[in-house]
């Protein structure tokens, strides 16, 4: 009898990780019902183990709950019923080797499969770079190209830590054979839209059809305008307003995701004098890959940036910068008049109910009858 398969779904960042997610975490009981289990049980659990195991833990900032998440993970995958367990979190790819050997060994008892999804860096660059302003920073999109071609090569460094495909192989191989590391290739624009998604399901062995695959898209991306209001905007925050546990609902999942990301700017692609540059790197990781003798799900040649990615466009204008602005403005003032009114009208409601009309009765001394 084949051991029980364990699926480490490990990154890379923006890779279509969050759509994955979404999908796989809104279908836990029909997974469930194929044989495969998520663990832990939620996707903020699954972030907290992440949080650990990266040694990325905060007493003073994260839930207590943090600090036993790894302590807790081998009991959650002991209590799981089906032949196969998945565990996604994409920010688990740039683990250090210590941290790869302590989540392996919370993993004992499986047979561990690693999972890599991966992008083509015409994509996944201007993303990163776009991630970056989610997150609260304020680097102009040129500077980050600059330190990338500058950093090129430099393994621990966090500008290449989710993005060199052939250090982070390297790594994880010393703890799991490349015949159990599947890299699923994200498809090039045009693709059906549920590719990547059958990509992945191939690999977890998992019949995509009766899963529910509709997703409100949570990680909106931002024009490349938009991407400069919400720049410059971050440089004007506090810095301790940047803190994670603030920042993450408020200047990302309103402010950038909400406000920003409706006005579906033009999309942020990597200035046309880097393509060669890109390119090169490109095929160094695809040569690393056959090198590698590891398992694809996709055509190698999607991980090639194609000419669209790139771009003559200069730089952003004031003026593209001013209307921008505006129109977040008022879509933020609407949010507030809106928020205002839904009250109003529920404070409304109730003092025409009988227990307003009643609490106000007694409230002012009246007496009934």
């Amino acid at each position: 009898m084949p051991q029980p398969r364990l699926f480490l779904h490990i990154g890379l960042l923006k890779t279509g990780t969050s759509y994955l997610q979404t999908v796989m975490w809104q279908n836990v009981e029909e997974l469930h019902r194929q044989g495969l289990d998520m663990v832990p049980g939620s996707k903020r659990e699954t972030f907290h183990l992440m949080l650990k195991a990266r040694d990325r833990y905060k007493p003073e900032a994260d839930p207590p709950e943090v600090a036993t998440a790894l302590e807790r993970l081998p009991g959650q995958i002991a209590a799981a019923t089906g032949d196969r367990v998945l565990i996604t979190e994409e920010s688990l790819a740039p683990a250090t080797p210590e941290q790869i050997e302590d989540l392996l060994a919370a993993c004992s008892g499986r047979e561990v499969h690693v999972i890599v999804t991966l992008r083509d860096l015409g994509r996944q660059i201007p993303s990163a770079w776009q991630q970056t302003l989610q997150a609260g920073m304020s680097l102009t999109y040129r500077a980050y190209l600059r330190r990338l071609r500058r950093t090129e090569g430099e393994i621990a460094n966090r500008y290449w830590s989710s993005k060199d495909v052939a250090a982070i192989l390297d790594r994880w191989v010393q703890y799991v054979p490349a015949e159990r590391i599947h890299l699923v290739l994200v498809p090039p624009p045009g693709a059906p839209h549920e590719e990547l998604l059958h990509r992945f399901c191939r690999v977890i062995e998992v019949d995509p059809e009766p899963l529910d695959r509709e997703v409100q898209r949570s990680n909106e991306s931002v024009g490349r305008v938009q991407a400069e209001v919400l720049r410059r905007v971050n440089a004007a925050l506090d810095p301790e307003l940047q803190a994670r546990e603030l920042y993450g609902d408020v200047g990302k999942r309103y402010f950038a995701v909400r406000v920003l990301g409706k006005q579906k700017g033009e999309r942020i692609r990597v200035p046309r004098e880097l393509q060669e540059w890109t390119r090169e790197v490109s095929q160094r990781y695809v040569d690393a890959i056959v090198a590698g003798g590891y398992q694809v799900e996709g055509d190698l040649d999607d991980l090639i940036p194609r000419d669209e990615a790139f771009t003559d466009e200069g730089k952003v204008s004031h003026k593209q910068v001013a209307e921008s602005a505006v129109l977040a403005l008022a879509r933020m003032l609407t949010d507030d008049m809106e928020r205002l009114r839904t009250r109003r009208k529920r404070a409304k409601a109730r003092r025409g109910s009988p227990t307003g009309m009643l609490r106000r009765a007694f409230g002012s001394g009246r007496r009934l009858g």
